[in-house]
Parts: structure tokens; sequence; C-alpha cells
């Protein structure tokens, strides 16, 4: 099995998160970029698979200050030597796709083959509203995050090309270009205009950088995550909602040539399922640490849809997160089951876990990265 943190970057505690516009201290992200360094060597060391982050853009209140994921990807990468590193994931609509996917081929070389791409729709957000004002109305366009995703698929898996969309030309008509080495090399110079382009540099892993998305937009991000061979992350819950998603993913995968079996992961897509952690050597502590963690969920997080609105009732106290499969929560032996049981409930193996480092105490996280990593990780590694 995989298992992936995503970490949110909280830069206050669970007692000070909601008090002030934390995240305009700078003191307090420079401890919260410190506390994720040693957060990542943890998990590097006890076999985590990933470490993710969430791009999310003028978050004054602190919840979640991570306006450039790859940036700082590429700076835990120089710290560890076999976690992966990715987003779940970057606001696609609020970039020049052009621009995001050398970003994207440039931190995959940095990191030395370890990047993992995760792709959102940024649907209704602050960022995507600011960020994406110059296109109006189109910035939640399905069809803007579909051909930005074309235009780096082309970036990454092309030499030179040209892309006529909706939203973008590639090459833009008459763009003047009389480079005599451009024209001697034959790179794509007609009439002293440019006719083609040519992206670099290209990705270290080929083709592209692992996808992952997060579900959100109901089926036809199921589809659309199928046809491109992007894993699918979902916090479903409800056990008919998760062999919904599952069912319909592999069903789409099929038709678009994708031998996906169950729902394994595989490079080329899969499902994972997004589960709150809190480990701790005994339940009691494990307790302590998942009360740290409710401010976060539920006072931030729930208000954004995170949890399936369809939904009975979204879960406001650590006894509902745990009573409704939100959060694992225990000792070791206990979460471990708890993993046991979804994989051969679900088929599903690969778990993408937040501990909601930041809220939850340095200490805390470390420990709960740490005992999962031997009690769990470990456990099935030598299984």
């Amino acid at each position: 099995m995989k298992f992936s943190l995503l970490h949110p970057v909280a830069v206050g505690s669970a007692d000070r998160l909601g008090t002030g516009l934390l995240g305009l201290e700078p003191q307090l992200y420079g401890s919260a970029i410190a506390e994720l360094r040693e957060q990542a060597v943890a998990a590097d060391q006890a076999g985590w698979t990933s470490l993710m982050l969430a791009e999310q853009h003028f978050e004054v209140e602190g919840y979640q200050v991570t306006p450039n994921p790859l940036l700082v990807n590429v700076y835990l990468a120089q710290h560890t030597s076999r976690l992966r590193h990715g987003q779940l994931g970057l606001a696609v609509p609020s970039w020049n796709p052009l621009r995001l996917a050398e970003d994207i081929a440039v931190a995959d070389h940095l990191t030395g083959g370890r990047l993992d791409v995760g792709l959102s729709f940024a649907h209704r957000s602050r960022s995507a509203g600011v960020l994406g004002q110059h296109f109006g109305a189109r910035a939640d366009s399905r069809a803007l995050f579909e051909e930005w995703f074309e235009v780096m698929r082309l970036a990454w898996t092309e030499e030179l090309w040209a892309y006529d969309g909706a939203f973008i030309q590639v090459p833009p008509p008459g763009l003047a270009w009389r480079h005599p080495v451009s024209q001697r090399l034959g790179a794509s110079v007609g009439d002293d205009a440019l006719t083609r382009i040519g992206a670099v540099p290209k990705p270290l892993q080929s083709p592209h950088p692992p996808l992952y998305t997060v579900l959100t937009g109901g089926p036809r991000t199921v589809e659309w995550a199928a046809r491109v061979g992007s894993t699918l992350v979902t916090a479903e819950t409800e056990p008919c909602r998760i062999r919904e998603v599952t069912e319909s993913y592999t069903r789409a995968a099929t038709r678009h040539g994708r031998n996906i079996y169950l729902n394994r992961w595989e490079p080329g897509g899969g499902i994972a399922l997004c589960r709150f952690l809190a480990v701790a050597a005994t339940h009691e502590q494990a307790l302590r640490t998942g009360e740290q963690a409710v401010p976060y969920i539920c006072d931030w997080l729930a208000e954004f849809g995170f949890f399936d609105d369809r939904a009975a009732a979204v879960p406001r106290t650590l006894d509902e997160l745990v009573s409704t499969g939100a959060m694992l929560l225990g000792t070791p032996d206990g979460v471990g089951e708890q993993v046991a049981g979804l994989a051969d409930d679900y088929g599903i193996d690969h778990l993408v876990f937040m501990t909601c480092a930041g809220a939850v105490d340095h200490a805390r996280t470390v420990e709960t990265i740490a005992r999962f990593g031997d009690g769990v990780i470990g456990r099935l590694s030598r299984a």
C-alpha cells in the first residue's frame, strides 16, 4: 500500500487559529516551514510514500499558507532522500498553463524525479476570483481547466507543437521571430513568424510526473481523471458513495482504454481515499491529538464543503469525525486494523492522511507520522 501525507501549513496552533490574521505574520510562517521540514524528514525515515501540499492564496487567516507548493516541494526534496513531493492541488485556472508546465518540469528535475502533480479545479474560490479575474465568469469554467491541462500535456510530451483553443492560441498568430539560429535549426519559423513552439525542459519522469485530482465537480471530474490517467482522491466516507465513485471511475477508465484493476493505484491512475489521522502510544493520547485538529477541520475545512454535502450531517465534533470514519484515531495497532479494513472493503491501496500539522502541536504531528510509519507502514511492508 501507499501512504501519503497532505499538510495544510497552518501557521497557528489550535488555540490561536481564528483569533487574528495570523497569515500576515512572517515569523509564524518561518516557524511553520521549519516544522514542516522536520515532519518531512520524519516521513522520509518512516517509510511514507509522499508529502503533498495544497495551493491556496490570500489566506490571511493562517489556516493554510501555501501560495506556491512547487517551491516548497523543491525545498523539502533537498532534505529527504526517497520521499515523493506533490500537491493536492495546484489551482490550474489561476496559472498561465505554459508557465505552470515549465515550473513543474523544472521542479521534477530539482526533486530528482520525486515529484507528483495534483491538479485542482479551484471552483468559486477566493484565489480563482482574484488571480483569474481577467477571465471573468469563465474563470470557473470546466472547459478552461481542461484546455489548460491539454496545453500542459502538449508542453510536456511534444517537441514542437501548436494549439488553437477556445481560450488560448500557442503561438499567437503573426508573432515575429527572425533569429538566424532558429531558422537554421528548423525551430518552426516560417515567413519570419513563429509557427510552433517547444517547452523546455521536458520533465525528468516520462511522459510527465504522476497525476492526482481531488474529487470536486462530481461525475465530470471522475470522467476527466479516468481519461487522462489521474489518480482520483476522494474524502467520501459513506460506503455506498465510495463504491459508486470507484466503480464509475473504473468504468470510465475502461472506456478510455486504461486497464484499472479494481481501484488499485498505478502510474496511469487509480483511487485514493483521504482521511484525517491521529496516532499515539495510547488511545487517550491520540484523543488529545485529535482534539487539537478539530478547530482546523470543523471551523475551516468543513465550511468549504470538504465533506460530502449529500451526507446526513457534516461532522462537527471529534466523536463524529471518528464515528463517520473521517478520522482514523488510536494506537498503531488499532489504526492498522482500520487501514486493513479499508483495503479489504474497497480494494483501496493508497491512503492520503491529513494530520492537521500546525494546528496540531509539532511534537504530536511527528509522533503520528513516526508511530504510523513504524506500526502500520513497517508492519505491512514486512507482511
